[in-house]
């Protein structure tokens, strides 16, 4: 749990001038307060037990900590905004300089530095005086583990506006993201073209951050052709093809998308092994040994989603080919689990959900498959493999 410092309230000198002295009264008890007055103080002198307060004390930290969470995403969206992890990259800076630099208010930059740097994203070294951390080096827009694409949209302010309709999806099962532009997902990302870069570049982001243990965990095959269905830009199926070289492929994608593809196959000299299809997966999808899907099926509600597992089904050429999913799978209980925060954004988002294994299953029996295998990676990602039943 991240460390939340000891929080003061700071009463007026005079809480009642009509009155006089301030009194708190409680069961019929005055009590005097004083003037500087911390939660624990605060619970002492109501409930006289020093133990009580703690736990009250704790309690209320940690709600207000989650009820907070808004306060620190909009202070991450501004640091990785205005590149501040590069500004720090050759070592620490005076918010003075870094203000200077960027061309914002010194004192609010400062604050905003001082305030996420109680979670360890940026280091106060001396005062007014900051330096990277192990966090805050994820900001950074030139290094190998940079995670600032995903962070400009996830702590975005469009993206804050649409979790501000998150109530209309728990009472409708409806996209918050409709409710608060009118659109569709993917109609508001094309007509939104900013936001939309924004949403891609994100997404490919996190694929190449995340698949590369995924393909390190699981063996996709010596030899057929495996299409990529959703694959966009084939960061995937790319990645795939150099470490299987028996392997040929197809990107499949909307033709407006598929079209990003072509550059990269090319670069990396697939161009032989690797083609790209047009294709809109709801009515059908190329033939093909085998499918690949990352992060597609949990995009769609299930019938969507069993459309699109029955069009693979159907399509598949090898009586022994596979349906390979790279998704996250929810675990039971209440864990913290990570995919359990990522099944509401889908909620909000996109009209989509995360699953159990369980689900998972269901889905693939009500399209003809079978759940042969769940592969875990070192990554959030897990392989769910289906054959044809």
């Amino acid at each position: 749990m991240l460390h939340v410092p000891k929080l003061e309230f700071h009463l007026a000198a005079n809480l009642n001038r009509a009155g006089g002295m301030a009194r708190l009264t409680r069961r019929r008890a005055a009590v005097r307060l004083p003037k500087t007055l911390t939660f624990e103080t605060w619970e002492n002198a109501l409930s006289g037990s020093s133990a009580q307060s703690a736990s009250a004390t704790s309690r209320f930290a940690e709600i207000m900590q989650i009820g907070s969470g808004h306060r620190p995403a909009a202070c991450i969206y501004v640091t990785a905004k205005l590149k501040i992890a590069d500004l720090l990259a050759h070592g620490p800076k005076a918010v003075s300089e870094l203000a200077a630099t960027a061309r914002v208010n010194e004192d609010a930059l400062y604050r905003v530095l001082r305030a996420i740097a109680s979670l360890g994203v940026f280091h106060e070294v001396s005062p007014r005086t900051f330096a990277n951390t192990p966090l805050s080096e994820t900001l950074r827009s030139d290094g190998p583990g940079s995670f600032r694409d995903a962070m400009l949209f996830l702590s975005a302010p469009v993206h804050m506006r649409i979790f501000a309709e998150l109530q209309h999806s728990v009472e409708t099962g409806g996209t918050a993201l409709k409710k608060a532009t009118g659109m569709e997902p993917f109609e508001f990302f094309r007509q939104n073209d900013e936001v939309g870069q924004v949403f891609n570049a994100a997404m490919t982001s996190i694929s190449e951050k995340m698949t590369p243990p995924v393909i390190e965990a699981y063996d996709f095959g010596a030899s057929g052709t495996l299409a990529d269905i959703g694959g966009g830009h084939g960061v995937l199926l790319a990645m795939i093809l150099q470490k299987h070289r028996g392997l040929r492929g197809i990107v499949c994608d909307l033709p407006h998308v598929v079209q990003g593809a072509k550059a990269r196959i090319e670069s990396l000299g697939l161009a032989s092994r690797c083609e790209v299809a047009g294709v809109d997966f709801f009515e059908s999808v190329p033939p093909a040994d085998s499918y690949v899907m990352k992060s597609v099926i949990h995009d769609w509600d299930d019938a969507r989603s069993i459309a699109i597992l029955r069009n693979c089904a159907k399509a598949m050429r090898d009586p022994n080919g596979k349906v390979i999913l790279i998704e996250l799978l929810i675990s039971p209980g209440n864990e913290p689990d990570m995919s359990k925060w990522i099944d509401i954004e889908m909620l909000a988002m996109a009209g989509g959900r995360e699953r159990t294994e369980a689900e998972f299953a269901e889905l693939f029996d009500k399209a003809g498959l079978r759940l042969a295998r769940v592969v875990r990676t070192p990554s959030p990602f897990c392989v769910i493999e289906a054959v044809k039943r």
